[in-house]
């Protein structure tokens, strides 16, 4: 994202470098953990101001990020270089998030006419995209919640998915793995006073129902289709309020699947999805093992002695033979005892995963996609996140993923929540916490 930094910061000091390195390679934990210590030292004063923008935009300080990226964008555009089109994009991302729809939309505008007023034609198209995105929303309120002043407890079930017809393609269970399942987690969620068993996803970055969910529920739809992963298309709806117990979630904007796009999804069970956006809003949620429940304390758990180890996106910080990773924490990830590694990891560690992995096919899928194909297996596998360890029976590399980015090593899920007794997963103080 940030790599024209490099240029400003070569013959800079030692600090500056070391700061413009943690950027460059997206490394938000390194940077959380050492711009505190370096920033005193540091000699280049726009980057102090991008350090401080970044470390609040991925550990959901909104307001926080917003105010940095505001200088940015005032004071220091010629220090940015080519590079102020990420930040551009960033400060309408916030917008959107915080649900200043039409302001984000009219910021986007504004820069676009400037663009073209100079003369600028190529290139634009992706931002002018996202400008019709933001503009659809322009009319619709912003998210809020009202809670009681009291820890709220809803029960959550476990479901084994089992397709409701076998595809060619679907693996028939064998000796590799005789012990794997595929497991979600729903929770009762009550919309227009219906109680609707939603699937609680922390690696959908919204909430998330099909056409036909959106259809039987006279739901309104929102502009035209957009694109959510590669290829696959889907529309956007507008829910005015969901009850968790007694939490009230209001004007959501919700992904639609299409229905050629979510049979998959219908195929295997998988009901509408209580995503990211949600999660967030609440805080704090506790996943409770001994009682089946899931509960979202009024006041917020104290930060382990790991500090922050959790970015707004729900990455997590893992350690693998001492090395620290980034690995999407993905609830929705319904793999009872595997974890997946992604192309960034396999990239970089490609000797050894040769050397230990074996072959094998593989089947699965998501929204969008579905099928089998030859991966590589690791086995056993283990990690750890804030300090506690994780065992696994295997890691799958999926070297394919279009899920993830270059800076995200790998997915683990539900296998991580059913080995412990308690999961915290707070998205004030950006931590995920296990309890044995």
């Amino acid at each position: 994202m940030l790599s024209l930094l490099s240029s400003q910061v070569i013959y800079a000091q030692q600090p500056d470098q070391r700061i413009g390195e943690f950027i460059n390679t997206e490394d938000w934990f390194g940077l959380d953990k050492e711009y505190p210590i370096l920033k005193d030292s540091m000699q280049v004063p726009f980057l102090k101001v991008v350090a401080e923008a970044m470390i609040a935009r991925n550990f959901n300080q909104k307001e926080r990020a917003l105010e940095a990226l505001n200088e940015l964008l005032s004071n220091y555009q010629s220090d940015l270089g080519a590079g102020v089109f990420n930040f551009i994009i960033l400060r309408a991302q916030l917008l959107e998030e915080m649900g200043r729809y039409a302001e984000a939309a009219d910021f986007l505008k504004n820069v676009l006419d400037q663009l073209k007023g100079q003369g600028v034609t190529q290139g634009l198209d992706g931002m002018d995209y996202y400008y019709q995105h933001l503009n659809a929303l322009r009319e619709l309120p912003a998210q809020s919640m009202s809670r009681p002043n009291h820890d709220v407890s809803v029960p959550f079930a476990l479901k084994e998915l089992k397709p409701k017809r076998i595809e060619s393609w679907m693996r028939k269970k064998d000796d590799r793995n005789p012990d794997a399942k595929s497991i979600l987690m729903s929770i009762p969620v009550t919309l227009h006073g219906e109680t609707i068993p939603f699937h609680f996803d922390t690696g959908a970055g919204m909430t998330f129902v099909t056409e036909k969910f959106v259809k039987e529920k006279g739901l309104p739809l929102i502009g035209d289709s957009i694109t959510y992963t590669g290829n696959s298309k889907g529309l956007r709806t507008f829910i005015d309020s969901l009850q968790i117990g007694e939490i009230t979630i209001r004007n959501i904007i919700a992904g639609v699947g299409l229905e050629q796009e979510s049979e998959f999804l219908d195929m295997v069970g998988v009901g509408p999805i209580l995503g990211r956006d949600v999660i967030t809003a609440i805080g704090e949620t506790q996943i409770c093992m001994d009682d089946s429940t899931m509960m979202f304390p009024f006041k917020p758990s104290p930060m382990p002695a790991c500090g922050r180890n959790m970015l707004y996106n729900s990455h997590v910080e893992a350690t693998i033979d001492e090395e620290n990773l980034r690995f999407l924490f993905d609830t929705g990830n319904a793999s009872n005892n595997a974890c997946y590694l992604y192309a960034a990891y396999y990239n970089s560690h490609r000797e050894v995963v040769d050397k230990v992995a074996t072959t094998d096919t593989i089947s699965g899928g998501g929204y969008g996609s579905a099928g089998a194909r030859e991966m590589k297996v690791i086995r056993p596998f283990s990690l750890s996140i804030g300090n506690t360890p994780i065992q696994l029976v295997e890691a799958v590399v999926d070297e394919e993923s279009s899920l993830t980015d270059d800076h995200c090593h790998g997915n683990i899920g539900i296998a991580a929540v059913l080995q412990h007794r308690k999961t915290i997963l707070n998205f004030r103080n950006m931590f995920v916490k296990f309890e044995k």
